[in-house]
């Protein structure tokens, strides 16, 4: 009599199972389906990725028919049942084939002894009946936070745009964005120019997905693109560096304004405190054509290492990263509510140190891809406040649903006489 065969799990499940286990830890999303195979991250990427985004829904559907709370599960059985439940509710998978693959990638994730039980809840998940307020897909803090402030209709506008991928930004190294975005819509691909509160930003488009893969995009391995949100873009702008100016990049991984700042003819010295960020941005120098100065520097340090000064600086602090929650949508399940005062603590000690190293007369800009308050305007008004030598010219703020992401920053000067 002949053995039953084995199931055998989709690769690109196992891919997006794992990613999503990093995820729970504190990892990137992103830089963890980078560990696929080139031919399974449509579908790891489709599974992780929509799970985020209704994560929310998919369980309140799973809890109500669990006998247990979810948060007792272990994360491997809660990953595989996510994924389970998001290809019954939200994807054109089989029934039959969701529930297996869940069991299978249950097993795969080292929690055979939970099978059974996942397979059993899978069955009986369903649809929500009532109407889920637009909110649901994002923790119940930063909800309640944002529909104080702005209300339930923008906030639902904001969370109904996040529900969806993204478009991707790209910035045109020579400029030429026309020229370039005509050659990509004669691949097929949907491209328009990029807005940031409402200004277009030169040089930037946005693709509509579905754009595949970024490097099999035209232009990408000759260097003439690099991908940025066009909002950081308007950020590295606001600096006004340009030829003969030498610029400090202080946190500049993964390096989208270093090379926008490049582009403009300034001199950059880009430091970030990790040293496998310095050399992915190093890659992207080199692909671009173009070249900066890169340190390995800590700014939280006592004592930074840097003893030059600089005609205009740029801190695109560590932060919450709750602006972009559409693109990277962990984010927004990863974060508490008091995680944006505790960054707040070292933006300031960050921003002290680089404002040290401006000269005289010259500019400092402070930004955050976050739009709360405490990591964007009560950092710049408590730095102001402690050093007079410096004066706010001006801020930005961009969030949904008018630009694809939330990010804020201020523009300073310090007095031509500091000392």
């Amino acid at each position: 009599m002949s053995r039953r065969p084995e199931p055998r799990l989709s690769p690109g499940r196992l891919t997006a199972g794992r990613a999503l286990l990093d995820a729970e830890r504190g990892g990137h999303l992103d830089e963890a389906l980078e560990a696929g195979g080139v031919e399974e991250r449509p579908l790891a990427n489709h599974l992780a990725y929509g799970v985020c985004r209704r994560r929310g829904a998919l369980d309140l559907a799973l809890a109500a028919v669990a006998d247990r709370p979810l948060q007792r599960l272990d994360a491997p059985v809660l990953v595989a049942l996510r994924i389970g439940a998001f290809e019954r509710l939200f994807s054109r998978t089989p029934d039959h084939a969701a529930v297996g693959e869940a069991v299978e990638l249950c097993r795969a994730l080292g929690a055979p002894h939970a099978s059974g039980f996942v397979n059993a809840l899978l069955r009986r998940v369903a649809a929500p009946t009532e109407e889920l307020p637009r909110w649901v897909n994002h923790p119940a803090w930063w909800a309640e936070r944002w529909r104080a402030r702005i209300g339930d209709e923008a906030l639902g506008a904001w969370c109904l745009r996040e529900s969806e991928p993204p478009p991707l930004g790209v910035i045109v190294r020579d400029g030429d964005g026309a020229g370039f975005a005509a050659r990509l819509t004669a691949e097929g691909l949907t491209v328009r120019p990029a807005v940031a509160g409402g200004v277009e930003v030169p040089g930037a488009l946005c693709v509509a997905p579905p754009f595949g893969r970024v490097e099999g995009l035209p232009g990408f391995e000759a260097g003439e693109f690099w991908v940025m949100d066009p909002a950081a873009a308007a950020i590295a702008d606001l600096l006004g560096a340009g030829p003969g100016q030498r610029v400090l990049d202080a946190c500049a991984a993964p390096g989208g304004k270093t090379l926008r700042l490049l582009a403009a003819g300034a001199e950059v010295l880009a430091t970030d405190k990790k040293v496998n960020r310095l050399a992915r941005m190093a890659e992207s120098l080199g692909r671009v054509g173009l070249s900066a100065e890169t340190r390995r520097v800590d700014w939280e340090a006592a004592d930074p290492g840097v003893t030059e000064t600089f005609d205009a600086a740029l801190v695109d602090a560590p932060c919450t990263g709750l602006g972009t929650m559409r693109r990277h949508p962990e984010v927004r399940w990863s974060r508490g509510a008091g995680d944006p005062a505790a960054m707040s603590l070292h933006q300031r000690v960050i921003l002290k140190n680089v404002a040290a190293r401006v000269k005289p007369g010259g500019v400092l800009v402070y930004a955050v891809c976050s739009p709360e308050p405490e990591e964007g305007e009560a950092v710049v008004r408590a730095f102001l406040q402690s050093a007079p030598e410096w004066s706010l010219d001006s801020t930005l703020s961009f969030a949904p649903p008018e630009d694809e992401d939330a990010h804020f920053a201020a523009r300073m000067t310090r007095a031509p006489n500091a000392v």
